[in-house]
């Protein structure tokens, strides 16, 4: 299968101007059946296309992106998607059309590079992490000032997702999200959530127990949690365990993050493996108020032996699992940590975790996707009907 693969930005797992957004491609091109041959369009960004990467496709064509001024103006200072119009160029569209012509798929993979779906010709598959009309509506909800614009900018979100191909098959993350989305657009999507892989833990941890967050500390909610955690929870904790040492890593911390370190607070900008901070730490914490998708991160410690301790929002469909507890009470919240702090120990996989959803088995189903596109496809030329 020759294979064209469009991705917002460049797939990697920088620690630091890596995101959500750029792990998927990264992992499931890592992954994907050796048989398919692939083709990556992607754009310029401060992140060079890994080695990997570029040993594992074919060939790469990275695209320039306008000026973040003018870009800035096209958007209406970002109501009608900054992202988008960054990379909204001729250059892309032409590319796009030209190369999707000379392969039997395409694969768009970001809510920034949609737009190109319009300028792509044949089986089409589209994936977000979290698709923007969603997105936008938790931000409206949260929304303490300028809501109208706000508000516009959803109704922006939803109207432009509603004009996708209809023969695009669309695929996000959060299987309550792809619920949604479909009400939101009448017409079907799919969830494919996110893969780990198992690092367990090769010893106990010594010295101070160690409750850790992990998590993008740019972004909103995962600035509000920490938030709560630092202000709310850790001074329960500490009521019981004095020593107890909360460490918030993640990359690019904002100012108001940086200010929570202290001496029993540690923050950790850009950290190069999210693995050292599990093994090194007795429990992992996530009191999320808000959100939308699937947190990695729990599942992340989750497959790396580590306890975990969530919010219902932070747990959002994650299984049940062993080392997962679930509470929404703040004063159970802490009463659950301190048991995890004072119960240290390192836990070995058994048998309830031999299902570990891997990237191998992610890669796989948008692998079955493509090949369902393209049957699609080909049934409706065999009857004679356009393919959307």
């Amino acid at each position: 299968m020759k294979l064209l693969y469009i991705t917002e930005s460049v797939p990697n797992r920088d620690p630091m101007l890596g995101d959500g957004s750029s792990m998927i491609p990264f992992e499931v091109l890592r992954n994907l059946p050796a048989d398919i041959a692939v083709t990556l369009l992607t754009f310029a960004g401060p992140v060079d296309v890994p080695a990997e990467i570029r040993t594992r496709c074919n060939t790469v064509h990275v695209m320039p992106t306008r000026r973040r001024g003018w870009a800035a103006i096209l958007s209406l200072g970002g109501l009608t998607g900054f992202g988008k119009h960054q990379r909204s160029t001729a250059k892309a569209h032409t590319t796009a059309a030209k190369l999707s012509a000379a392969h039997e798929a395409t694969l768009i993979h970001g809510p920034h590079a949609l737009f190109l779906a319009h300028s792509v010709t044949g089986p089409l598959v589209l994936q977000t992490v979290d698709p923007w009309s969603i997105r936008a509506a938790m931000e409206t909800s949260v929304a303490h000032a300028l809501w109208p614009a706000y508000r516009f900018r959803e109704f922006l979100a939803v109207r432009s997702e509603r004009r996708l191909p209809p023969r695009a098959r669309l695929l996000t993350v959060g299987a309550q999200d792809a619920v949604s989305w479909s009400e939101h657009l009448a017409r079907p999507a799919r969830s494919i959530p996110n893969g780990a892989e198992r690092s367990t833990r090769r010893a106990s941890t010594a010295g101070s127990p160690v409750a850790c967050f992990v998590g993008s500390l740019n972004y909103g909610p995962n600035v509000d949690s920490v938030g709560v955690l630092i202000n709310k929870i850790a001074p329960l904790v500490w009521q019981q365990v004095p020593d107890a040492r909360f460490v918030l890593a993640g990359r690019r911390p904002a100012p108001s993050v940086r200010a929570l370190a202290g001496p029993r607070v540690d923050v950790l900008a850009n950290v190069p493996s999210v693995l050292e901070v599990f093994h090194s730490a007795d429990v992992a914490v996530f009191p999320d108020e808000h959100g939308v998708g699937i947190r990695n991160s729990v599942r992340e410690a989750l497959a790396a032996g580590l306890p975990v301790v969530a919010t219902p929002v932070a747990a959002r469909e994650q299984a049940a699992h062993p080392l997962l507890t679930v509470e929404p009470d703040p004063q159970e919240f802490a009463d659950h940590i301190v048991r995890r702090l004072t119960t240290r120990g390192w836990h070995r996989p058994g048998a309830d975790e031999a299902s570990l959803r891997t990237w191998r088995t992610v890669a796989q189903e948008y692998a079955d996707e493509i090949g369902k596109a393209i049957k699609s496809d080909s049934a409706g030329i065999l009857h004679g009907r356009s393919p959307a």
